[in-house]
């Protein structure tokens, strides 16, 4: 049975070698790195592009967009947007990757509401392409009552009070997208944050019939499928066409720039594997990231072979298609430009080196390949 995984954090210094190599270790035959914005290199594309050339058919790389554009184009930004998801797509992108919609983002950076007309440019080309989009909307519940939102969460900046946007605007906002963009190939991250709502999902996966869920953890989305495991397994039967399998791995070594936590990143793929394949297993509290509780038993779903097949693989294989092609001669250009990007932000910004190591790697690789071809 094939997996792939769809959700898998990349950013330098993580090395490809090594990501290949957990990818093997977590038993994904495939897998998708969704990248995020970072201050200081701005994109991972190129870097992500130099691991999918290495992982040789296994890798599909789904890009953040260029966030300096809400600063430098407020006026224009879908169009610019738009523009943009071409420019990744002629590099050998397969999607894009949304964070925009996780909170703290929205406060970090004048992010207009989804569903404003100056949007409008980039969802209608991603609509009319059929450029598939990872989005992250909202955060868990929780995260906005300061005695129900778990330690870990606040230490990471995650408790939201009223000067941050909530679960029920950007929701409003998404589905007027969708209203709007019918037709759009997204898939939602983290089960929408609406494990504890399977009705309220359901009616939105019967309206869109191009939008999906990944199983992306938090494990309070494992702990609220659980409390009602029939209504579970009747949900993940009913709409076994629209569900992905994801993990995450990756995000705590990106969000927090720390190298990879091997033991972790593989808990993650053994909680979501076991909670799809078993009827029960034992979870082991890390104290941080993932399960930052006591140890607990969580019960799990012990699906068949051909509905865990279509959660696994075929369900992002049919809407994501064949890995693209990448372009190095694009990838070369992109990565001049984000050069050049990096050095005016340096003017202005204090905190942004002039550090193009990464991309002169990239630069590079890409120079080699030309050559080689």
């Amino acid at each position: 049975m094939k997996r792939l995984d769809c959700h898998v954090h990349y950013a330098m210094p993580i090395e490809p070698t090594k990501m290949i190599s957990l990818m093997e270790q977590s038993k994904a035959d495939f897998f998708n790195l969704v990248l995020v914005p970072e201050r200081q290199f701005i994109s991972s594309i190129c870097d992500a592009l130099v691991l999918k050339d290495i992982a040789k058919g296994k890798c599909y790389v789904f890009s953040s967009l260029d966030v300096s554009k809400y600063f430098m184009k407020p006026k224009t930004l879908g169009k610019e947007f738009a523009k943009y998801a071409k420019t990744l797509k002629e590099m050998g992108a397969d999607g894009i990757k949304l964070i925009e919609g996780k909170p703290n983002m929205r406060k970090s950076l004048p992010i207009p509401d989804f569903d404003m007309e100056v949007w409008d440019p980039f969802w209608a080309y991603c609509e009319t392409e059929n450029f598939p989009i990872l989005m992250h909307v909202n955060d868990p519940e929780e995260f906005w009552d300061k005695n129900k939102i778990p330690t870990w969460a606040k230490s990471q900046g995650w408790y939201y009070d009223e000067t941050y946007t909530t679960n029920d605007a950007q929701y409003s906002q998404l589905l007027n997208v969708l209203k709007k963009h019918p037709n759009l190939h997204i898939i939602f991250a983290h089960f929408f944050f609406m494990s504890k709502q399977l009705d309220r999902i359901g009616k939105i996966l019967d309206t869109y019939p191009n939008v999906m869920i990944d199983l992306t953890p938090g494990i309070e989305m494992y702990i609220n499928l659980q409390n009602d495991l029939k209504a579970s397994k009747e949900f993940f039967l009913k709409y076994q066409d629209r569900i992905i399998y994801g993990t995450d791995i990756g995000a705590r070594a990106v969000i927090e720039g720390q190298p990879l936590n091997d033991k972790e990143c593989l808990d993650r793929a053994d909680i979501v594997q076991g909670f799809l394949e078993k009827d029960s297993l034992h979870v082991v509290a890390d104290g941080n990231f993932l399960v930052g509780m006591e140890d607990f038993d969580l019960k799990g779903l012990k699906l068949e072979e051909s509905v865990l097949e279509k959660i696994y693989y075929l369900n992002f294989k049919r809407m994501v298609g064949d890995i693209a092609p990448i372009n190095s001669k694009k990838v070369i250009k992109e990565a001049k430009r984000l050069k050049k990007t990096i050095f005016i932000m340096s003017i202005f910004d204090k905190k942004v080196k002039r550090d193009f190591t990464y991309l002169n790697r990239a630069i590079d690789y890409f120079k080699h390949k030309k050559e080689e071809k």
